[in-house]
């Protein structure tokens, strides 16, 4: 029998909160099942909705020491943490694999994001927010927002939640993580971590859990910050409860439906491959992916084409599998769903390659094989208003630039794009054009530089809250006058001032 990275099922450690473990007896328990092998059990984790207002009175009390530790101390136990994932690395992939199907060669590429975060957050990311004099008695000085919290995707579920913590911490700020119900392993092993770096009690905590902790911890009115990936539905019901909290900063990266340009004078060959892996990558489970193409006429079939063949010839698999591209999707729903949303759209699509379940010897998980559909202009406007997870992409030619433009803005998502063509004249043109936060030239959507800002714009979020940027929002300017009014020799009726 094929066993995978099957391990014995564990027994979560609780929730970490103010520097120990906590258990509960009457909570409930999350099974940790691997969605590559349903016969892998990975752990049970206890988790209890009481230990996020435990966590919050936590992360209030050591706010106060925290934020006015010196920049070398949270710096020196930032050091520690991200010393403590490398020493753990081998495990971290292991469990990212298992719990949300990524191959192995993905996974390592995760953590090894993890540990580059913390050494540029505590670079480039932290030197522009040192207090400095504008102009001469002016000042301008950056303080904590304060007690932070940061609900975890399925995804990522190390490095989007890490992007938040690191600069969070290091700028001063307290935090409670939620670890996506998905993947409470790798969120004990970083709670682990944060143990071994030897934070001071209460700075970080961990509380495991479904919806129900979230939105205790989000209802809180004592939470300073919130700072989520996820769905956009998700996402508008954050706001919705923030809304009465006026003062709360929200950092907030959500959906997308990406659309990528080809245009006529593009390399083919290039812009297939990186379109592919763009909307395949990670079983399509990416705000980034590609979702919707549109491609010249003049190119479309020879795309097309091409574009199929990398959807039939890409490798479907196991995750402990070394030719593996694509994993499973994230659950028997989330793979129904697709199918069937897919199969409402009828005669609307036509099937270049169609998305359908995919078999994989000694595994019974939830994998799909990629799909590929040609859709007319009617039928791309309404898909500009749907997201999806999954390896389906759809293809629409396009007569024009002007034309491709006003398609791949027609959706209320505003994250990435890509344009694919031999000028740059051309792409900068059409770049201006497109309403979203992270624009490529001959490159897909995935993927990104730690060093530039990431996020989008309409429903995809805001805050570019990822990213380089992901420090500005981690604190509060403060303007700072060292200089008395300049009261000496101007006429002020009736104003008197005693010498």
């Amino acid at each position: 029998m094929v066993m995978g990275l099957r391990q014995k099922a564990v027994v979560g450690l609780g929730d970490w909160v103010n520097g120990r473990w906590l258990r509960t007896s009457h909570g409930m328990t999350l099974c940790s099942r691997s969605p590559a092998d349903l016969g892998d059990v990975m752990g049970y984790y206890d988790t209890d909705v009481s230990h996020a207002s435990v966590a919050i009175e936590a992360a209030k009390m050591a706010l106060v020491r925290w934020r006015r530790a010196p920049l070398s101390e949270r710096i020196e136990c930032l050091h520690r943490y991200r010393d403590a994932l490398v020493a753990r690395r081998d495990e971290l992939v292991i469990a990212i694999a298992r719990s949300v199907g990524k191959p192995l060669w993905e996974a390592k590429t995760e953590v090894d994001a993890m540990v580059a975060k913390v050494n540029i957050t505590l670079g480039p990311g932290i030197e522009s927010l040192r207090a400095r004099e504008v102009e001469p008695g002016a000042w301008v000085r950056f303080r904590p927002v304060g007690v932070c919290v940061v609900l975890g995707p399925f995804n990522f579920p190390g490095h989007l939640a890490n992007g938040h913590i690191v600069p969070a911490l290091a700028l001063g700020n307290t935090v409670i993580f939620k670890p996506s119900e998905r993947a409470p392993m790798v969120g004990e092993i970083m709670a682990e971590c944060f143990e071994a770096a030897g934070f001071p009690q209460g700075v970080v905590n961990v509380v495991q859990g479904d919806g129900t902790v979230a939105q205790a911890l989000v209802e809180s009115p004592e939470i300073d910050a919130v700072m989520f990936t996820g769905s956009t539905v998700v996402g508008q019901r954050i706001i919705r409860t923030s809304a009465s909290h006026v003062g709360r900063m929200l950092a907030l990266e959500m959906g997308g439906n990406n659309p990528a340009i080809i245009c006529d004078d593009a390399d083919i060959s290039h812009a297939v491959r990186e379109v592919g892996f763009s909307a395949f990558v990670t079983a399509g489970q990416r705000c980034t992916a590609v979702r919707r193409v549109l491609v010249h006429r003049r190119v479309a079939q020879e795309f097309t084409e091409r574009l199929a063949a990398c959807a039939t010839l890409s490798k479907v698999g196991s995750p402990s599998e070394r030719e593996s591209f694509l994993g499973p999707v994230i659950s028997a729903q989330a793979k129904q769903e697709t199918l069937d949303w897919v199969l409402s759209l009828g005669a609307k699509l036509h099937p270049i390659v169609s998305l359908e379940s995919a078999n994989v010897p000694g595994f019974e998980g939830h994998y799909l094989r990629p799909g590929v559909y040609e859709v007319d202009h009617q039928t791309m406007q309404t898909l500009g208003a749907h997201e999806w997870f999954a390896p389906l992409v759809f293809v629409q030619p396009v007569d024009d630039d002007e034309a491709m433009i006003s398609q791949a803005n027609c959706t209320q998502f505003g994250l990435a794009s890509a344009v694919f063509s031999s000028s740059q004249e051309r792409f900068r043109r059409i770049a201006d054009e497109l309403e979203c936060g992270l624009v490529n030239w001959n490159r897909g959507t995935v993927g990104s530089s730690s060093r530039l800002p990431f996020g989008g714009v309409k429903s995809s979020g805001n805050h570019r809250a990822a990213g380089l940027s992901s420090a500005l929002y981690c604190v509060d300017p403060v303007a700072e006058l060292h200089l008395p009014l300049p009261v000496a020799g101007m006429t002020m009726p009736g104003f008197y001032a005693p010498e």
